[in-house]
């Protein structure tokens, strides 16, 4: 019974792991992303005022 309850807290301990691993790698796609949009508003701004 020991060894369930072990079990079950490591693989609970796994789960919350990858789910925070997860969470960190939507919250860096998204800056990317922000970083990307921020860029590409710049450039156009930018060529736009060098017609």
């Amino acid at each position: 019974m020991e060894r369930l309850t072990n079990e079950s807290i490591d693989n609970d301990r796994i789960i919350s792991e990858k789910l925070e691993e997860l969470e960190r790698e939507k919250e860096q796609k998204f800056v990317s992303l922000m970083i990307e949009i921020i860029v590409s508003i710049t450039l156009k701004e930018l060529y736009e005022e060098g017609d």
